[in-house]
């Protein structure tokens, strides 16, 4: 019933940040730039451990209690069940040939940054990570900024 609660959550998040209009990333003026140098790092961090088909510079991104959430809104809790799941999603994909984020856009609330785009990750004999996504970034006692919670969006329905 938490997985769901969370889910439903994000989706309410993501319903009001999508409403929004797009933010030019030159216009980003309202996140603290800590909060922006630490994001665009674990965006990049994603990225590279893509590539790399190593999975411990993402999982670093995150809480110790933070929340992931497929598309199908099927949750993983804690950094160390985040980790066994993406270690056993790369194991079976290897590494990407080629993967990129791009934000589309965020906005701060207090200690909170809610930030939302596309990922994709391209693998060997057609496979593909793709997707978009709502990050909820929460500032850490030390200052930096990590994953409090993640969801993967659902693709549009066909009409």
């Amino acid at each position: 019933m938490r997985m769901i609660t969370t889910a439903l959550v994000l989706v309410s998040v993501t319903a009001a940040c999508m409403a929004q209009k797009r933010i030019d990333p030159a216009a980003r003026k309202d996140i603290e730039a800590s909060a922006r140098k630490d994001i665009e790092a674990g965006n990049q961090a994603w990225v590279d451990g893509m590539k790399a088909g190593s999975m411990a510079g993402v999982v670093a991104t995150y809480e110790d209690d933070a929340v992931d959430c497929s598309p199908a809104g099927e949750c993983v809790t804690g950094r160390d069940a985040i980790a066994q799941f993406m270690n056993e999603r790369i194991a079976k994909l290897g590494k990407a040939t080629s993967a990129l984020v791009t934000s589309a856009g965020s906005v701060q609330q207090g200690d909170f940054v809610y930030e939302w785009g596309r990922a994709r990750a391209e693998f060997s004999r057609h496979r593909s990570v793709a997707g978009r996504y709502l990050t909820a970034w929460r500032r850490q006692p030390d200052g930096s900024w990590k994953i409090f919670r993640n969801i993967s969006i659902p693709a549009d329905r066909a009409r």
